[in-house]
């Protein structure tokens, strides 16, 4: 568990912001690129999670690690956002969006197609099925997610059997 601490012993607080961004942009990239539909989207939902871990640098208490509190951050904001987007009834379309990945041309379709898929799911099922691809630990999910770890572990089952069920009716 890294502490914030450890990254920012004796340096100003921009200092201290910018090696933390630096540290975890790759959590805030993939949160902000299952959570948008186009690019625009994807960048002012970036730019919001960095607001929201500059406000809230203060209230790092240590009791977490580092990168669970830019978890709980970056979800709450997407979240926040996908409900205000959800209520004024603007959808985007999916076509527009800029791989992070750009390999080979049946590559990005496994991306798009897998992206469309977790995108398809509850907000509360696709931030746990995003942490548990990053390899977070059931533990730190729950601890993310305020779920008892075997409540995050059935409701991970369940949401494999559900992509599963999605991809077969794909084929």
């Amino acid at each position: 568990m890294i502490c914030m601490k450890t990254i920012i012993n004796d340096i100003n607080p921009e200092e201290q912001y910018l090696r933390i961004v630096e540290r975890y942009k790759g959590i805030i990239t993939k949160v902000c690129f299952y959570y948008s539909e186009d690019a625009e989207e994807f960048k002012d939902l970036r730019q919001d999670i960095l607001a929201g871990i500059w406000s809230a640098r203060d209230s790092f208490r240590s009791e977490a690690s580092l990168s669970t509190w830019i978890y709980r951050i970056s979800l709450n904001t997407c979240i926040s956002a996908l409900r205000k987007r959800k209520q004024r009834g603007e959808r985007i379309p999916l076509d527009s969006i800029t791989e992070p990945i750009q390999e080979t041309e049946e590559l990005k379709e496994a991306y798009q197609d897998i992206h469309t898929l977790i995108n398809s799911l509850r907000n509360e099922d696709k931030a746990i099925i995003l942490l548990w691809l990053d390899e977070v630990s059931y533990e730190e999910i729950s601890e993310i997610m305020g779920l008892p770890r075997n409540t995050v572990a059935t409701k991970l089952r369940r949401i494999k059997q559900q992509l599963a069920t999605m991809v077969r009716a794909e084929i």
